[in-house]
């Protein structure tokens, strides 16, 4: 048996032990970004709860709004750049 196979079959068994696996780094970022709007929103729910205001939360909102709508142009322009790059060779 020669040495590719045999490392082969050692990467198939250590994948199929059922050990912790990684994530991806897209799968990361997007677990942290995730984690991170869903605890905002859970905080902004109890201070709702609690009947406190939060000052200036609507402008915030909105700036970030502004700025997920143009870095979501920019970063679909981005991809679509990509698509075209990777097909064409």
């Amino acid at each position: 048996m020669n040495e590719m196979t045999g490392d082969l079959t050692e990467q198939t068994q250590d994948a199929n032990d059922g050990g912790p696996r990684e994530l991806s780094r897209a799968a990361a970022v997007a677990v942290t970004v995730l984690a991170a709007v869903c605890g905002a929103a859970v905080l902004l729910a109890v201070f709702h709860w609690l009947g406190w205001g939060v000052p200036w939360i609507g402008w915030l909102v909105a700036k970030g709004g502004i700025k997920l709508a143009v870095g979501g142009f920019a970063g679909l322009a981005a991809a679509f750049a990509w698509l075209r790059s990777r097909l064409r060779t």
